[in-house]
């Protein structure tokens, strides 16, 4: 039996729209993640109840229309903020460069009564520009709120390790 075609076509927009995956958060809550053009569409479930909707940006070096291949909680400040880190398969070059190499964000995403923000975007690891993280490549304390990021070739002095500080306030926004 053929189905018809705007039964198809609806069919087709649902599988589309649907979550790629979704992570818990240590709150109680989850986040659910999918490719959304150009962008990846986080939508957000707190431990309360609420609901958030959050598109992000991607670069260049990710190709339109690729899903997260994964997402970890990196931090969290219960009701406040959310740390992640986004990996994604770089787009392809010529001569087989990147053909299996991975692009990685890291975000925060800030809670501010009914609206959720990235107050934070940030390259963590690239193939395409030569970003390595060491391992372990990040720790969180929850108790000061602070996010060490630990590269064996950092995004600022390219070939060079690096470290960085990232402290996140008490309304839950980087400082």
């Amino acid at each position: 039996m053929r189905m018809p075609f705007w039964a198809s076509a609806l069919a087709a927009a649902l599988i589309a729209a649907a979550p790629q995956g979704e992570i818990a958060t240590s709150a109680g809550g989850s986040i659910s993640y999918s490719a959304d053009g150009s962008k990846t569409r986080l939508q957000i479930r707190t431990a309360g109840g609420k609901h958030y909707d959050v598109r992000v940006e991607r670069d260049s070096t990710v190709a339109p229309d690729a899903p997260p291949t994964k997402i970890q909680l990196v931090g969290e400040i219960a009701g406040k903020a959310l740390i992640l880190a986004d990996t994604y398969d770089s787009a392809p070059l010529g001569m087989q460069y990147c053909q299996a190499g991975q692009e990685e964000f890291l975000r925060v995403i800030t809670f501010a009564g009914d609206t959720a923000s990235e107050t934070l975007h940030m390259k963590l690891g690239s193939c395409r520009n030569n970003v390595e993280l060491a391992d372990p490549a990040w720790s969180w304390n929850s108790k000061t709120r602070t996010l060490q990021i630990h590269w064996l070739e950092g995004p600022d002095d390219p070939g060079s390790a690096e470290e960085r500080t990232i402290r996140i306030g008490a309304g839950g926004k980087p400082e």
